[in-house]
């Protein structure tokens, strides 16, 4: 009783919540990678199969984002995200189950469902809770703390899977885990109910948006090359490493942790600074000019040390603008529906974008024969970025005569 009473007038305990739940959800989310080979091995899965297993994420996301922000709008959060909670914690078992490809691809696929729907009630529960001016601190954490799941499944999926005794035991290990979240969730968790009536009190679809406000496709699509360039680099620059540097694959694998590190810290890092300098767009172009540079050193460079150099800059280049998109669809004042809609636009045309991004390098590549004119060939994608971030306007509410058209 203590915790629920603490809830009503700590709106951090909420949020801790929240982030429980992302380190939860994105250490299984960004390990399959890892756990890959024992899964082909176990399940007899071919190339093309376990292409379409790592596709499921992307088309998971693209494919429900935009109803299930519509939809799932309309109820209470916390309602929301404890279903959302328990359901992931089922579709985990199921993966770990799985007697064929097929369960398994549904039960991913399934689970990835149930994080868009999840980030629904996320972005509800942060409008209700914070003032505009709190608000990129919040989302920056969030997006930081996400990022730091996927740097530690990647890190320890070997030694889980080792201690567990199989890649099967890590999803039911992670089924249990997430339902013990979703119990510290229901505790904790609470929804503004002011905020929820009043929106409540608006009939409209909150889909008009999309119509009213033609900047917040500008927002959704800016990101895509970017998306696109960061799934290749994922893909396959540890291949293209492997040919080009005089390491073994374990030292490759420790080396490319530079990638994720640089953009956990940069997710940290963005909102603050953004409210420091006082301005968000900067943040957005700026990235756009830099990682077309960064990426064309990476793929030519042939010293350790500056390919290192190279990994974290792009990780932090690749991530610094994704909690600045994110709150700049807080700061354009739209109604909490009106903001999960948004948000659910910027997660079906991002996932996009990252899954056009591998096959463009592997068609490349089959054409000339060459993984290197591939990589090179995406490093200009988040370009896409620069183009958006001049047409976004600054919201920044620190700066005087902000535009929120």
């Amino acid at each position: 009783m203590k915790i629920i009473r603490l809830t009503h007038n700590n709106p951090w305990l909420v949020m801790s919540g929240v982030w429980i739940q992302a380190v939860t959800i994105s250490v299984m989310g960004s390990s399959l990678g890892i756990m890959l080979p024992s899964i082909t091995q176990d399940l007899n899965i071919s190339p093309v199969q376990a292409g379409v297993l790592g596709s499921a994420f992307f088309l998971g996301s693209a494919s429900t984002s935009l109803p299930a922000s519509v939809w799932m709008s309309k109820y209470s959060p916390k309602t929301v995200t404890t279903i959302a909670l328990l359901l992931a914690a089922l579709f985990m078992m199921l993966q770990g189950w799985s007697p064929t490809f097929m369960f398994l691809l549904l039960g991913r696929f399934l689970f990835q469902v149930t994080m868009v729907t999840r980030m629904v009630g996320e972005a509800i529960v942060i409008q209700q809770w914070f003032s505009t001016t709190k608000i990129a601190l919040v989302v920056s954490i969030t997006v930081g703390i996400f990022s730091s799941g996927q740097l530690i499944g990647i890190a320890t999926m070997t030694f889980l899977m080792d201690s567990l005794g199989g890649w099967r035991n890590v999803y039911y290990v992670f089924g249990v885990l997430m339902i013990i979240t979703s119990v510290y969730w229901i505790l904790v968790g609470r929804d503004n109910i002011s905020t929820k009536d009043q929106d409540r009190l608006d009939d409209g679809s909150p889909l008009q948006i999309l119509r009213k406000r033609k900047i917040l496709w500008v927002i959704a699509v800016a990101p895509s090359g970017a998306a696109a360039a960061f799934a290749s680099v994922i893909t396959f620059w540890p291949t293209y490493a492997l040919n080009s540097l005089p390491l073994s694959l374990e030292e490759i694998g420790l080396l490319l942790t530079l990638f994720p590190f640089g953009g956990m810290i940069a997710a940290f890092v963005g909102g603050p600074l953004s409210d420091k300098i006082r301005q968000r767009k900067i943040l957005i172009w700026g990235p756009g000019v830099l990682l077309p540079i960064i990426y064309l050193f990476l793929f030519t460079s042939d010293s350790i040390l500056i390919v290192g150099i190279l990994l974290f800059a792009a990780g932090w280049n690749a991530m610094i603008w994704v909690p600045i998109i994110r709150t700049i669809q807080y700061d354009l004042g739209l109604k909490p529906r009106e903001t999960a809609v948004s948000l659910g636009l910027f997660m079906t045309m991002m996932p996009i974008g990252g899954a056009l991004g591998p096959p463009i390098v592997g068609a490349i590549e089959e054409i000339y024969g060459s993984l290197q004119y591939g990589l090179i060939t995406i490093s200009f994608l988040p370009l896409t970025l620069l183009v958006g971030g001049l047409f976004i306007p600054e919201t920044s509410p620190l700066r005087k005569n902000t535009s929120r058209d």
